[in-house]
């Protein structure tokens, strides 16, 4: 039988590691009941108006994306701590958000280009 190493047992990051890991879950439960309200509030929107709310929208993406990074650390898919815990700052967020806008203006001035250029026969 393999003897049990006192140092392992005693290791801080592993019990910080447990104590996130009980935090994130009862926020993941959270989460899941405020993503269902929120549901049944988009669909009153689009029982309305037949359309959605983008701020509705947007909240629910955030929430959902905050419930997958948080299920990944619990489940140990990841050692990334999510928000607001998390090790990365908030540069990478706005370098996605530089090269959304940047791939969308390209889009739109390929097709500004190809409207403009003479048409030949």
């Amino acid at each position: 039988m393999t003897e049990i190493n006192k140092d392992e047992l005693l290791d801080l990051k592993k019990w910080q590691r447990f104590f996130f890991m009980v935090l994130y879950s009862f926020a993941i439960n959270g989460v899941a009941s405020i993503l269902i309200v929120l549901a049944a509030i988009q669909f009153i929107f689009y029982l309305f108006s037949s359309q959605t709310n983008a701020k509705l929208q947007s909240a629910n993406n955030w929430l959902l994306n905050f419930f997958n990074d948080s299920v990944n650390f619990v489940s140990f898919n990841t050692n990334s701590k999510p928000w607001p815990f998390s090790d990365q700052d908030e540069a990478s967020d706005a370098e996605e958000e530089v090269e959304t806008w940047l791939k969308v203006s390209l889009r739109k001035l390929s097709q500004t280009r190809s409207s403009l250029a003479p048409k030949q026969s």
